[in-house]
């Protein structure tokens, strides 16, 4: 089961690599479903930013995908610890689109 957790962070890594990139070069569409489009000044700039945080997540995942096939005993907690991460990422955007809403 531990050698199956440290697996699936491994087959991850893609996935949101490929997530972050569509994000940070997403120029001005609307990729953000969090995200009040009508309020953003500069979408290109917000897209940049979300794109380059989100890049931790992939990187995060890599890591604790190869540190679990090395020790498959820490993988459980390993990957409990890139789930919270996702999900401070993911308040982390939230928040700090707002500094991209124009003052209107």
């Amino acid at each position: 089961m531990n050698a199956l957790l440290a697996i699936i962070q491994l087959l991850l890594v893609p996935l949101l690599l490929a997530v972050a990139l569509g994000v940070r070069f997403a120029g001005s569409s609307r990729p953000l479903n969090n995200v009040d489009y009508a309020r953003v000044q500069d979408p290109a700039a917000l897209h940049r930013w979300a794109g380059n945080r989100l890049l931790l997540l992939p990187a995060g995942f890599l890591l604790s995908g190869v540190a679990s096939l090395q020790k498959p005993g820490i993988s459980p907690v390993l990957f409990g610890l890139m789930l919270v991460a996702s999900l401070c990422i993911a308040v982390w955007l939230a928040l700090g689109a707002e500094k991209f809403n124009s003052a209107t």
